[in-house]
């Protein structure tokens, strides 16, 4: 079990207070099987910066039909050579991510970064975009989190106590704090004084954002001490990404994850059963009324399916995310033999799922939830 140092802090290196004064304290929260742990220092007095993305809703619309695909010009961009990767014919803005999945990496040895999540933190700064808010919530719904608890976390879960986190008060809000990699919890460990026993745990990300929500919390700030790459997700927006994604965010974590032979059958698979979104065009500006395509060069469609409705909106469109259950997309296969299959999240990582791997997906009843 690693463990982390203190260092006096000198003046250059304090971060500033905001107008509210704020103090690290003790809040209890459910305790799930911690997938790392590490011995670390805590002290009582840290300043944050609240800077919160306050998102966008998406809302279920009407049945609308697959269109032929009118495709701009698509963008020349260098991207690591991938087999069967469509060219999106629309211009995507920034923050996104490469289409593969970034290398793993440790800035602690043995606690493994939330790299995505990291890399896109690190687009932060003061007076942050809305683009850029959004792209940090999109990528913060995938992996997992660190988060601090005054104690043994190994000890407190054994017990079965609830885990002591330490929180952040401004005024009466309290907001619980969460990192993307342990260097960054180091970090806010550094800037303490009176250090005592502190220890980091690595939990999914969909549940600390569930104990953010079954709790006392005005939000989550991610990476308190890495002004100004830090940001502060309010409650109410963590309760409705929760209810927009399933509850392990399967999709996007398989996207996420290193690539292995068998991704695109897991993909595959996971589309049979959980509930993806589609981007539609409401026929503004004369543009026909329908779900988005993309198409590769030799001509093959590709329907775009996404994760949650984050990633609808990361493209910067204007689409609209509309819900798309495991049978409307059976249905769409069955009716258009010529699309060849689907490609999952745009916005990077992506994965393209040709029509074979499909065959879970194709062998469903699309009268099912007519029935229903």
């Amino acid at each position: 079990m690693a463990l982390f140092s203190r260092r006096k802090k000198s003046a250059d290196d304090a971060v500033p207070a905001s107008d509210a004064e704020s103090e690290v304290v003790d809040s209890e929260v459910s305790a799930p099987e911690p997938e790392e742990s590490v011995e670390i220092e805590q002290a009582p007095s840290i300043g944050i910066s609240v800077q919160a993305f306050r998102g966008v809703g998406a809302q279920p619309g009407p049945e609308v039909s697959l269109t032929e695909p009118e495709p701009a010009p698509a963008p020349q961009t260098s991207a690591p050579a991938a087999p069967a990767q469509p060219a999106v014919a629309e211009e995507r803005r920034l923050p996104l991510a490469p289409p593969l999945p970034p290398e793993q990496t440790e800035t602690v040895p043995g606690m493994k970064d939330n790299v995505l999540l990291r890399e896109a933190l690190t687009q932060i700064e003061a007076g942050a975009s809305n683009e850029q808010l959004l792209g940090v919530m999109r990528q913060a719904l995938q992996g997992h989190l660190y988060i601090r608890v005054n104690g043994d976390a190994r000890a407190q879960i054994a017990e079965g106590k609830p885990l002591s986190v330490a929180v952040v008060r401004d005024g009466d809000r309290q907001f619980m704090l969460a990192f993307s990699s342990a260097a960054a919890v180091r970090d806010s460990v550094q800037l303490e004084k009176d250090p005592s026993a502190t220890s980091a745990v690595a939990q999914p990300v969909t549940s600390v954002m569930q104990q953010v929500v079954a709790g006392d919390f005005a939000g989550l700030i991610v990476d308190n001490a890495s002004a100004p790459h830090r940001v502060v997700f309010p409650t109410e927006l963590l309760q409705k990404a929760l209810e927009q994604g399933d509850a392990e965010m399967l999709v996007k974590s398989l996207l996420s994850a290193p690539r292995d032979q068998d991704t695109t059958v897991k993909v595959g698979q996971a589309l049979a059963s959980k509930r993806m979104w589609v981007a539609v065009n409401d026929g503004a500006e004369g543009a026909p009324v329908g779900i988005a395509e993309a198409q590769t060069p030799d001509g093959k469609r590709f329907l775009q399916l996404f994760s949650h409705p984050l990633e609808v909106i990361a493209l910067g469109r204007g689409d609209r995310p509309l819900p798309f259950e495991p049978t409307q997309l059976a249905k769409v296969l069955a009716g258009h033999p010529e699309m060849a299959g689907v490609i999952v999240d745009p916005a990077g990582p992506t994965l393209v799922v040709e029509r074979e791997a499909l065959a879970p997906v194709l062998d469903l009843d699309p009268a099912a939830d007519a029935e229903d």
